[in-house]
């Protein structure tokens, strides 16, 4: 027997919740790590400040994809290392649900390595970002 006249009505669905995507301030250059909380594009910008600062593989506490991964070898050419970086950065930062594209990257190549910047669209707005990534490690 199949069951028939089973409808859910407009009252009966609930509407999924937004949540907030609070966390703590993280003060870079005092290493410290804040009372005070950060949320919407504040927190976004943090992550991916956070997410580009790790080695992917690296810490055990974090899931395989978290962070960034690298890796120089084979690489020949500027428009390669172009190609992987802008891979690897979209890689680390796209797994975050609140981050909906990377887009519009600039590469600036120094002696030692390449400093790109990217924007970042996220749900709360986009904004643009900046990492440096040292060819010598």
């Amino acid at each position: 027997m199949i069951p028939q006249g089973a409808q859910i009505s407009a009252e009966d669905q609930e509407e999924a919740a937004v949540l907030p995507s609070l966390t703590y301030v993280f003060q870079a250059s005092g290493q410290r790590i804040g009372r005070l909380q950060l949320d919407g594009k504040d927190a976004v910008k943090q992550a991916v400040y956070k997410a580009l600062s790790t080695r992917r593989y690296e810490h055990l506490i974090y899931s395989s994809d978290y962070g960034m991964e690298w890796s120089w070898e084979g690489m020949a050419g500027r428009s390669m290392v172009e190609s992987e970086l802008e891979r690897w950065i979209r890689e680390a930062l796209l797994p975050d649900d609140r981050i909906s594209d990377v887009t519009e990257f600039d590469f600036v190549h120094e002696a030692d390595g390449v400093r790109v910047s990217f924007t970042v669209e996220t749900d709360f707005g986009s904004f643009r970002e900046e990492t440096e990534v040292n060819m010598n490690v």
